[in-house]
C-alpha cells in the first residue's frame, strides 16, 4: 500500500535554510554590489562611467567560465582574483592577493545582511505558521542562521529553540539523528512532521529515514514530476513557494 504525504496530520513543518528559503545567488549579488560600492568610495569618474552591476555581471560570467575546473582552494583563490581583475579592469583599482583576500573576507562578514528570500518564502511561512509549528533543521550554525531570519523577518515564525543545526547537535543532515532531535524537541511524532528542502539527499532522504514525511522544493529546470516514488512512499515535489502553499492549503 502506497503511503502518500498529506498535511492533515502534520502538526510541524521544518524547513532547509540555503537553497530553500535563503536566493544564494540573489543573496551572492546584492552583498557583491554592496561591498564592491564601499571599496570604490563611491568613485565615479564623472562621466557616469561607474556601473556597478556591469561588474558584477562580468565577474559571473568570467567565473562561470572558470568554476568546472576548479578542484583545489589554490586554483579556486586564483580564478576569483582573475574574475574581479577581468570585471574591474576599467576601473582604477589595483586587483592583487590582498585586495581581493581582503574583498571576499568582507562579502563573508557581510553575507548575512544581505540574505535575499525566495520569491514568496516569507508569505508562505507566515501562513503555514497559522497551523502548524514552524521549525528549521539545518547543516548550517546555529548564530548565523538566527540572525538571517532575523534580518528576514522571519523569527516571529520561528522562535530560536526551533533552529536544530548541525553545530549544536553534533550530527549533520542526510543523519536521521538530527530530524529525530527536532521532532522529539517539539514534542510530535515524527510521522506529525514534514521536512521541506531543496536537497534530495540530506532533506528528503534523511527525513524519510527518520520516519518523517518530506516535500521536494525543486525549482525550475529540475524534474516535472509532481510526485516521486521512494518504496512504497510517494514524496511531493513542487517549483516553488506558491506551488508549497497550495500543497498545504493555504
Amino acid at each position: 500500500m502506497k503511503r502518500t504525504f498529506t498535511p492533515r496530520n502534520t502538526k510541524a513543518v521544518f524547513f532547509d535554510m540555503n537553497n530553500t528559503l535563503i536566493d544564494p545567488g540573489a543573496s551572492f549579488d546584492s552583498c557583491f554590489l554592496n561591498v564592491l560600492v564601499d571599496f570604490a568610495g563611491r568613485w565615479d569618474d564623472g562621466d557616469g562611467q561607474w556601473e556597478p552591476r556591469h561588474v558584477l555581471e562580468t565577474y559571473k560570467t568570467e567565473w562561470n567560465k572558470k568554476k568546472g575546473r576548479l578542484t583545489t582552494p589554490e586554483e579556486l583563490e586564483k580564478a576569483k582574483k582573475q574574475c574581479l581583475e577581468t570585471a574591474l579592469r576599467h576601473y582604477p583599482f589595483q586587483v592583487n592577493e590582498a585586495f581581493t583576500a581582503s574583498f571576499f573576507r568582507e562579502m563573508r562578514n557581510q553575507m548575512r545582511e544581505h540574505a535575499v528570500p525566495f520569491p514568496h518564502a516569507r508569505d508562505t511561512v507566515a501562513k503555514l505558521s497559522e497551523h502548524y509549528k514552524i521549525g528549521i533543521i539545518t547543516n548550517g550554525r546555529k548564530e548565523h542562521q538566527e540572525k538571517v531570519l532575523g534580518k528576514l523577518s522571519l523569527s516571529a515564525y520561528v522562535a530560536g529553540d526551533r533552529i536544530f543545526a548541525s553545530n549544536h547537535g553534533g550530527v549533520r543532515k542526510p543523519n536521521p539523528a538530527i530530524f529525530l532531535a527536532a521532532v522529539r524537541s517539539m514534542s510530535i511524532r515524527a510521522s506529525e512532521g514534514v521536512m521541506v528542502g531543496d536537497s534530495w539527499k540530506n532533506d528528503v532522504t534523511g527525513a524519510l529515514k527518520s520516519g518523517m514525511n518530506a516535500v521536494w522544493l525543486n525549482r525550475p529546470g529540475g524534474t516535472n514530476q509532481s510526485r516521486r516514488k521512494v518504496g512504497k512512499l510517494e514524496v511531493p515535489v513542487v517549483g516553488g513557494f506558491k506551488e508549497l502553499g497550495e500543497l498545504f492549503g493555504s
